[in-house]
């Protein structure tokens, strides 16, 4: 039977996920596991055994997408991480109906503040963390642009949480659901936050980008905050896009609307006091 996982702009469904697996999905996404059955599909994936003899002696399964199995081969237990690393990889590959930024998204008074950044920089740490303290975070992955617009849509999904960052984040948590930890996957250890449940999440619309923050976490430095220019912002953003230079004409357009009605900064930090007054003065 297939898991269905609506997610908002985007279903997924999924064949022969594992029940300890769908467990954890059903908690990470709570009511969006098997939301309206009816509704098409965008993307199936399905998990399947590499051989028969890899059942019983060094078990690995794949990941298929659509019938085409785009990564390797992994044990069991990294499954978690990788379902949700296939959904990423779905959406970036294939979504040409919005522009897609490689960034945490925070909203707060209808308001979008998003954040561009590489792996490793410490966005999806930043998303958790202010989603405990009163904002919404309609993604800690990217930030979907309806195309010829400067609104970002949200995405009913878990942050993603890397070694360090899960025991920050597990301390503040406040009884807010993580799942297990999947240990040594080529990231490091991963676990997942849940940021809202369903009801919530349905609760939430589109939020105009006022601000784009490109953080750098430095372990030990004091915070530094500077803004840069709308030409500096719009050369980050290419950068950032997963399909700017697919969608040619109307990438630039959405772009340009995007760029034209924010403030960009860059922020270097190794911890949060400071920047929630920040945050805070820029959805006012």
């Amino acid at each position: 039977m297939n898991s269905i996982i609506d997610v908002g702009p985007y279903r997924f469904s999924i064949e022969g996920c594992p029940k300890y697996i769908l467990s954890q999905l059903k908690k990470l996404y709570d009511d969006s596991v098997g939301f309206a059955p009816e509704k098409p599909i965008d993307y199936c994936l399905s998990i399947k055994s590499t051989s028969f003899i890899r059942k019983f002696l060094k078990p690995q399964i794949c990941i298929y997408i659509d019938n085409h199995r785009p990564f390797n081969p992994i044990a069991p237990k990294m499954l978690l991480p990788s379902l949700e690393w296939g959904m990423n990889w779905c959406i970036a590959s294939h979504d040409y109906s919005h522009l897609l930024i490689h960034s945490a998204v925070l909203v707060k008074n209808g308001k979008a503040v998003i954040f561009p950044a590489v792996p490793g920089s410490g966005k999806s740490t930043l998303a958790a963390y202010f989603s405990l303290r009163g904002w919404s975070v309609y993604s800690d992955e990217m930030a979907i642009i309806p195309l010829n617009s400067n609104l970002v849509v949200p995405m009913h999904r878990p942050a993603s949480l890397k070694n360090r960052s899960i025991d920050i984040i597990r301390k503040n948590a406040n009884g807010q659901f993580m799942s297990t930890t999947t240990y040594g996957t080529h990231k490091g250890d991963i676990a997942h936050l849940k940021l809202s449940n369903r009801s919530s999440f349905e609760k939430l619309s589109e939020a105009k980008i006022v601000a784009a923050i490109f953080p750098k976490y430095r372990e030990g430095g004091s915070l530094a905050i500077e803004q840069i220019t709308q030409l500096e912002g719009f050369a980050k953003f290419v950068h950032h896009s997963f399909n700017y230079s697919i969608l040619g004409e109307q990438g630039f357009e959405t772009l340009k609307n995007v760029v034209f009605g924010a403030q960009f900064y860059t922020a270097k930090y190794s911890s949060y006091n400071g920047i929630d007054q920040f945050l805070e003065e820029l959805v006012i």
